[in-house]
């Protein structure tokens, strides 16, 4: 009897070629097939060719939002009479100051401009998530920090007034989603977990904290084992992880991992996709990690329904400059205490 099966196993699947990746060998070997498409086009044409958009993203090893990831390559014209018609590949149009980078022969849009340039059409979530990418934990991943970013935009917004021009659209947009930027994100997923937090009303994790915790497994006892978490809530020692991305180490180490931060008394949330799948998971989801908050910290921590992220945004700039204005406040008196002793 001749009897069929279909394969179920995860090691065939790596043997036929579909192996797991990690991020920073996917995002080369992105780049790698980038290049040669890039360099193949710009032999076909006669003057030099700058990609932007995704293009430039993968050719500088920046992770792509899922919604910006596109096959076509994508080149920008500064003029509208400059503007290319090429078969299978975009051209779009940006007359405002462009930062470039330089690949052997092969030229991109910088990442600032680059980011400046999707706030015109995609929406906040798309700019935090770009944004957040631009600014990873990892220092081969990393191109910038928040202050570098802001610091590059300033100038080019400084530079468009001078010529007396409006600003390009979605210029409100850069402001909002630079207040719900973080640094050192290993992962989107990561990203939008924090959002999902933060719009319903939960205090805002710290990214990826290093933790250090002591190693049961060591005679002395003393010995300390470092751990980055996701995302965190330190003083009530509550972790929110996203599971779905592939560890570096085994399962053995993620189960001792685990087991040492509970150790330690660190109360550990796991996520998962199905848990922000849609609006129900997510509430039941967040309500989850408030009442882990609550019987931590001894005071009720509430949820509510999600809040946009440009109300998001508001909250946190006002909160912010309450913040700034108490502490100014706060630095005069002293300054007034201490002229007079």
């Amino acid at each position: 009897m001749n009897t069929i099966y279909r394969n179920k196993s995860g090691l065939l699947e790596q043997a036929n070629g579909r192996r797991v990746e990690t991020t920073p060998v996917r995002l080369l070997r992105i780049q790698a097939e980038t290049l040669v498409r890039c360099r193949e086009l710009q032999a076909r044409v006669a003057s030099p060719l700058v990609f932007a958009l995704s293009t430039a993203l993968k050719l500088l090893c920046i992770d792509v939002p899922s919604e910006l990831d596109h096959e076509e390559l994508v080149v920008v014209a500064s003029s509208q009479k400059t503007r290319r018609r090429i078969a299978g590949v975009r051209c779009v149009y940006w007359s405002y100051p462009m930062r470039r980078m330089q690949l052997g022969n092969i030229t991109c849009v910088a990442p600032d401009i680059t980011w400046l340039m999707y706030a015109r059409k995609s929406g906040l979530r798309t700019l935090v998530l770009l944004g957040d990418a631009l600014m990873r934990r990892d220092a081969a991943q990393r191109w910038m920090a928040l202050r570098e970013l802001r610091d590059l935009c300033h100038e080019t917004h400084e530079a468009i007034r001078a010529e007396r021009r409006r600003m390009p659209r979605g210029t409100a947009d850069c402001r909002r989603a630079m207040t719900l930027m973080r640094e050192n994100t290993d992962s989107f997923r990561e990203s939008e977990l924090r959002l999902i937090l933060m719009s319903h009303g939960l205090p805002a994790p710290q990214v990826n904290p290093a933790v250090e915790v002591p190693d049961a497994a060591t005679a002395s006892g003393t010995a300390k084992r470092r751990f980055f978490l996701d995302l965190a809530y330190p003083q009530a020692k509550i972790a929110v992880e996203y599971d779905g991305k592939h560890h570096a180490g085994t399962w053995e180490y993620d189960v001792q991992r685990r087991k040492l931060l509970e150790d330690a008394e660190w109360s550990c949330i796991n996520a998962t996709w199905q848990d922000v799948k849609d609006a129900a998971s997510r509430m039941s989801f967040v309500r989850s990690v408030a009442a882990r908050l609550s019987k931590r910290i001894g005071k009720d921590v509430q949820v509510h329904q999600p809040m946009t992220l440009r109300r998001l945004a508001s909250r946190l700039a006002r909160q912010a400059r309450a913040a700034a204005q108490h502490e100014g406040i706060a630095s005069v008196e002293g300054s007034m205490l201490l002229s007079a002793g």
